[in-house]
């Protein structure tokens, strides 16, 4: 541990600066909106770093993570409703839920590439959106009511106020992006890596493919069905067409690209942004239906014209051109 924080001693100065700032804003910011916004960022901050071991780091795009994330959401949801189990339990009853069946449909959906993947992924979700709308034992379309007045709030992880709920989520956000620091910087990381580059040459150096890729299949789902827990807590209800939809797998997916695939801060600063963007203007514009929308497509084809590598890319510094002898020769 020594060494990686010696190694990373700058990222971890500007972490611990970004985690004290981000621990000191509601101390200006007061308005119940704007706190609103910041607990959302959280929550979309942790989708993204979730989406991003797949999708970002392996390079396999996934169009399907909402069924991962209303996994999170319906156990603790039920936990509460029908048990009246704690959700600092639950939600790890649905990690486990959506670790587990990711590596039972990952075995057979790794070993599509591409957009067979992508489409494959989609299908997927979609069947889980349809099963849970006509599921009676979860609710069905009406979907669960959850709120518990009887018992402590930090039992039930259910508050009056807003500031709870943002630091609880702070926390999580601060370990994932520690998590998502250390295994950068890890073999797992450089593997995963390599097979995006290349999976034919990856596995000709003897990198097992289909085992990383299976680690960052079921890593992302675990992650992804945590934020689905945190998010069911806060809003205290849930249904299918809440959490389950295509177009929360669409926006999954969004974070991470906006920001920057495959760096540990991007999905980060995609989370801040498209939040940002997505609450105040259906705020400011709740006349003009579907007006963030248009927004997000407007941001996403000026992204890819001009930040191909994501906002993360405005943030780093360009490394001056090395001049090849003859380029030299031609400046002279």
């Amino acid at each position: 541990m020594k060494n990686f924080i010696h190694s990373n001693s700058q990222f971890m100065i500007r972490f611990l600066i970004g985690l004290l700032a981000a621990a000191l804003l509601p101390l200006f910011i007061k308005t119940p909106f704007a706190v609103h916004v910041m607990i959302l960022i959280c929550i979309w901050a942790i989708l993204g770093m979730g989406w991003n071991f797949i999708g970002g780091y392996a390079g396999q795009v996934s169009n399907g993570h909402a069924l991962f994330y209303g996994i999170g959401a319906y156990s603790c949801a039920i936990g509460m409703k029908s048990f009246g189990a704690t959700p600092w339990v639950t939600m790890w009853i649905g990690v486990a839920i959506s670790v587990g069946l990711a590596f039972i449909l990952g075995a057979s959906l790794l070993r599509l590439k591409g957009h067979y993947f992508a489409v494959a992924t989609m299908a997927i979700g979609e069947s889980g959106r349809i099963i849970f709308l006509n599921w009676s034992a979860v609710g069905g379309a009406t979907g669960v009511d959850f709120l518990e007045k009887t018992k402590p709030a930090w039992y039930t992880m259910q508050f009056t106020s807003k500031y709870p709920y943002y630091y609880i989520y702070l926390i999580f956000v601060a370990i994932i992006l520690m998590l998502t620091k250390v295994l950068d910087k890890s073999k797992f990381g450089y593997y995963l890596r390599a097979i995006k580059a290349n999976e034919e040459s990856a596995q000709s150096v003897g990198i097992n493919t289909s085992r990383y890729k299976m680690l960052a299949f079921v890593l992302s789902a675990g992650v992804v069905s945590l934020a689905g827990s945190l998010y069911a807590n806060y809003l205290q209800y849930i249904d299918p067409l809440v959490v389950m939809p295509l177009n929360v797998s669409l926006m999954i997916c969004l974070v991470a690209v906006m920001g920057g695939i495959g760096t540990v801060i991007g999905p980060m600063i995609g989370a801040i942004v498209l939040t940002v963007i997505s609450e105040y203007t259906r705020a400011a514009f709740s006349s003009i239906r579907g007006f963030d929308l248009f927004l997000y497509g407007t941001l996403v084809i000026l992204i890819v014209i001009f930040l191909p590598n994501g906002l993360v890319s405005l943030f780093k510094r360009k490394k001056p051109k090395v001049l090849t002898p003859l380029e030299m020769e031609g400046k002279i």
